[in-house]
C-alpha cells in the first residue's frame, strides 16, 4: 500500500545503540524480556536517536511513507515529531497484543492497524522528496514556496529546510563513505561553506565525523542505503 515502504525487524542486546535520521517514521513493536509488549509510532528525528534497552529486545517495524498520517495527528501535527504510544489511543487493541508470539502475525497486526488507521501520503509530498534527492524540477516549480511550506509542514510534521538539509546531509554522507575523494572538494561540491561546515552537518545528523563514517564505510553505506523517505518508494 501507499502508506508502507518497507518491514523491518532487529533483537537487540542490552545496552543503546544510535539510529541515524531517515525522514521516516515507523509503527513498530517493542518486545522485551519480561515485559509487556508496547507498540509506538516513532516520532520525525531531526538527531541521532540513542535507543536503549534495559534487556535483550526484539523490534518489529513498519515503515510509513513521509505524509502519512494518524488521526490524532490530522489536529496536532507536533505530533509528528514525538513518539506516541498507541495504548493512549487504542487500549484493548494492545492488550490483545500482549499473546502475540508469531512474528508473522505481529506484522499482520501492525498493517492493519496503519490501514485501519492512517490517511496515505499526499503523492505531491512523494513528488517533492524525490525531487530533493534527484534535483529535478516539477513540483518544486509549480507550486509556491509558501504554498510548499504550509502544506509540507501539515502533512509531514517539518518545513521545506528540514527535508532539504536532510537530503542534502545523506547525499554527501554517501559520497563520503564511498570515494576517497578530498573533503573540502566534496564540501564545496555539495554546496556548503567550507569544510568545517560539511563537518558540523555530518556530526549534528549523524553523530560522527567524516572520517569515521569512511573507517566504517560498509556500515555507513548499509545505513544510507536502507529505504528511507527519499528513495524506499
Amino acid at each position: 500500500m501507499n502508506s508502507i515502504i518497507c518491514t523491518w525487524s532487529v533483537k537487540l542486546p542490552k545496552g543503546s545503540i544510535a539510529v541515524w535520521p531517515d525522514g521516516c517514521r515507523d509503527l513498530i513493536a517493542i518486545i522485551g524480556k519480561k515485559q509487556p509488549l508496547k507498540v509506538i509510532c516513532s516520532g520525525l528525528d531531526v538527531s541521532v536517536r540513542q535507543v536503549v534497552c534495559t534487556n535483550e529486545t526484539r523490534f518489529f517495524g513498519v515503515r510509513l511513507t513521509p505524509g502519512v498520517t494518524f488521526p490524532w495527528e490530522r489536529v496536532d501535527s507536533e505530533k509528528m515529531r514525538m513518539d506516541v504510544s498507541l495504548s493512549q489511543y487504542l487500549p484493548s487493541c494492545c492488550q490483545r497484543w500482549d499473546f502475540l508470539v508469531d512474528h508473522e502475525v505481529v506484522f499482520n497486526e501492525l498493517i492493519k492497524q496503519i490501514e485501519s488507521l492512517t490517511c496515505s501520503a499526499p503523492n505531491w509530498v512523494v513528488d517533492y522528496l524525490q525531487e530533493l534527492w534527484t534535483e529535478e524540477a516539477g513540483i518544486c516549480g509549480s507550486l509556491s514556496e509558501r504554498s510548499i511550506r504550509r502544506n509540507l509542514v501539515q502533512a509531514t510534521g517539518a518545513p521545506p529546510k528540514f527535508w532539504q538539509s536532510l537530503a542534502r546531509a545523506r547525499k554527501v554522507g554517501i559520497e563520503v563513505s564511498r570515494s576517497d575523494n578530498g573533503l573540502a572538494s566534496i564540501a564545496a561540491d555539495y554546496g556548503f561553506s567550507d569544510q568545517a561546515h560539511m563537518n558540523r552537518e555530518i556530526r549534528r545528523w549523524f553523530g560522527c565525523t567524516p572520517m569515521m563514517l569512511r573507517k566504517n564505510r560498509e556500515q555507513a553505506m548499509a545505513r544510507f542505503t536502507a529505504p528511507n523517505a527519499f528513495h524506499g518508494f
